[in-house]
């Protein structure tokens, strides 16, 4: 080859290969061949071409041009093999043609293997995309921003019935077509289509009854629109749920419209006769004749009793159809105690049961209840608790916190006590239970009534028995004050008494401050921001009291309470644990590593000072 033809071959940014045809054998090569293939020119020279091609059809190929079948090639794909002997995906072109040495072929080479992996990926990103699209049980459908129909998923043509060779174009007026509501279908279209950037939302009602909701997104591509999603999302099922729904509630409160109407209808009617029965019998009583007299009491305490049976079931009956009106207002428990006693002493009397005096103080028990309904509630307890009971046995009330926000109002009895399987049929309207209940008079809808008034109080009513000892009847009711307690948050007799209080939230620190400073002026209480301050004043102040942050921003509490127990001075002072974690792991932890107590944030008046005092005075605290 000439020295100017080599040079010119060299400069060339494809890698070029001279192949004698005869032998197919590399007769000549240039330097972008070494870059390439890894092999230097001399290596090249005189290699078959079959040791660099190694794609099958490369094998016929050059069989063809041997055979003078084959005179050129232009930019086909082909694989060749490196020195290392990786390979690479190439685009080469080949031209026959003869010179003065004889047949010649020459083949121009370049590396193609980064535009086919992008190729591959790409092809693969499509297929990922079209599977995502049709694994959808949503039909979905893209267009551009003019609104030409670009691609859709397979769920699109079963949805609206469509034929895939048809024209994409007529699509939407194929919908349109179906839809019980065409022309808003159309106009909602119209407005999507308006602005790109707009979001839309649309229910399909078809004619066959099914309902799809049709949600539609701009198509972004660096922050501009290029495009439009249709969603289709069948909600056929859901709506006919929701119309369920709505013939269930419609018929509900037909019911309770009927419900209270009866109510309204059977209280007149039932009262209306019993008030002249009543009236009359009443009149019999004050008769001299002592037959009148006589006759007369029995059907006026029979008319009472009725009267009283007719209020239960009305009472009960209009809870039910939530017709209950109650005024709830902060009552002292103890007078309605006292109430009920007074009403129900003479039936004890009769029954010769002993009912107990509680001895409680005036003004300590405030709960939010209805004062009358409570009444009606707890005289129905009482009464139960000495028809049931048997001769010369005891009825006894009591008033406990159930918990911090709730009084337990308690009547205890002697009796013979409930079986486990009619305690569970106790609180069932009209169920009376035990042997002895067709000899007691009642409708068996007092328990329950007292539940459900309980109920709207924002209480409970609950109960257990023993066979044999008696039964426990209970209400829980809401307290009007910020903490239920039997004892009253007073002041314990204790002056001079040093507290120190590590807090790093400054409006804590004032809190308690102002708290103590209000409530506890006799106890001096020294603040202290972080952890190694607060050691610091534990040894120097020696106070009888430290309250202790369970997260300060130097040291943890237990860190804190572990250097507080290892020095003689401060090893015996009570750790009172404050933190805002109320849970179970923190509160166990805290416990095991040695505090005296614990209490959550926010805290509670009458809670930090009841803990004070009592760990103050050497008494334990229940956390």
């Amino acid at each position: 080859m000439k020295p100017y033809a080599q040079t010119l071959l060299d400069a060339c940014g494809y890698a070029v290969l001279a192949i004698n045809p005869s032998s197919g054998l590399i007769v000549s090569s240039n330097l972008e061949c070494e870059r390439l293939l890894g092999y230097s020119a001399a290596s090249l020279l005189g290699r078959p071409i079959a040791d660099i091609e190694i794609g099958l059809h490369d094998l016929f190929f050059w069989e063809e041009v041997r055979q003078n079948s084959i005179s050129s090639v232009r930019a086909v794909q082909s694989e060749y093999r490196h020195k290392n002997g990786s390979c690479i995906t190439v685009q080469k072109t080949i031209r026959c043609f003869n010179d003065d040495t004889g047949p010649l072929c020459v083949i121009s080479v370049h590396d193609v293997s980064a535009a086919k992996r992008l190729e591959d990926e790409t092809a693969r990103s499509s297929s990922l995309l079209a599977a995502t699209l049709e694994s959808s049980h949503d039909g979905i459908l893209v267009t551009d921003l003019d609104g030409i129909i670009c691609n859709f998923n397979q769920r699109v043509n079963i949805i609206w019935q469509w034929q895939t060779n048809t024209n994409s174009s007529t699509l939407f007026n194929h919908m349109a077509s179906q839809l019980q509501d065409p022309a808003h279908f159309l106009r909602w279209l119209e407005t999507l289509y308006q602005d790109p950037y707009h979001n839309g939302q649309l229910e399909c009602w078809l004619k066959d009854g099914r309902v799809f909701e049709l949600n539609s997104h701009p198509q972004l591509l660096r922050q501009q629109a290029i495009g439009r999603l249709i969603t289709m999302h069948d909600i056929s099922a859901l709506k006919a749920t929701e119309e369920q729904l709505r013939i269930a509630r419609d018929e509900a409160q037909a019911a309770s419209r009927a419900k209270s109407d009866f109510l309204s209808h059977m209280s007149h009617e039932l009262r209306t006769p019993l008030n002249a029965i009543l009236g009359f019998a009443q009149l019999l009583e004050g008769e001299p004749d002592p037959t009148a007299h006589e006759l007369g009491n029995y059907i006026a305490k029979a008319g009472w009793h009725l009267l009283e049976l007719i209020n239960e079931v009305l009472d009960l009956a209009s809870i039910e159809a939530g017709k209950m009106k109650l005024r709830i207002e902060p009552i002292d428990l103890t007078a309605i105690i006292q109430d009920c006693l007074e009403l129900t002493r003479q039936l004890a009397i009769d029954k010769h049961v002993h009912l107990a005096e509680p001895h409680l103080n005036t003004g300590r028990f405030i709960a939010q209840v209805d004062a009358r309904r409570l009444k009606q509630m707890l005289l129905n307890l009482i009464s139960n608790a000495i028809k049931y009971n048997r001769p010369n046995g005891r009825v006894e009330i009591t008033i406990t916190a159930a918990d911090e926000t709730h009084w337990r109002l308690m009547v205890s009895d002697t009796g013979n006590g409930i079986s486990e399987s009619d305690q569970a049929l106790l609180f069932q309207p009209f169920s009376r239970v035990g042997n002895h209940s067709i000899e007691i008079e009642g409708t068996g809808i007092g328990l329950a009534f007292t539940r459900k008034l309980a109920h709207l109080m924002s209480g409970e009513v609950n109960m257990d028995s023993s066979l044999g000892k008696g039964s426990r009847f209970w209400i829980d009711l809401p307290c009007a004050t910020l903490h239920c307690s039997t004892t009253l948050a007073t002041p314990l007799p204790l002056n001079n008494k040093i507290l120190l209080y590590i807090e790093d939230d400054i409006l804590s620190q004032q809190l308690l401050v102002k708290i103590m400073a209000q409530h506890r002026p006799q106890y001096k209480l020294i603040p202290a921001s972080n952890a190694a301050t607060g050691l610091a004043l534990a040894l120097s102040a020696e106070p009888d009291l430290i309250l202790l942050d369970m997260h300060l921003p130097d040291a943890s509490g237990a860190a804190v309470l572990e250097q507080l127990r290892k020095q003689s001075t401060t090893r015996h002072i009570p750790v009172l644990a404050i933190s805002g974690d109320t849970g179970s792991d923190e509160i166990s932890h805290a416990k095991r590593a040695g505090f005296d107590g614990y209490l959550t944030k926010p805290i509670k008046l009458d809670t930090i000072l009841e803990h004070i005092d009592r760990m103050l005075s050497g008494k334990t605290v229940k956390s």
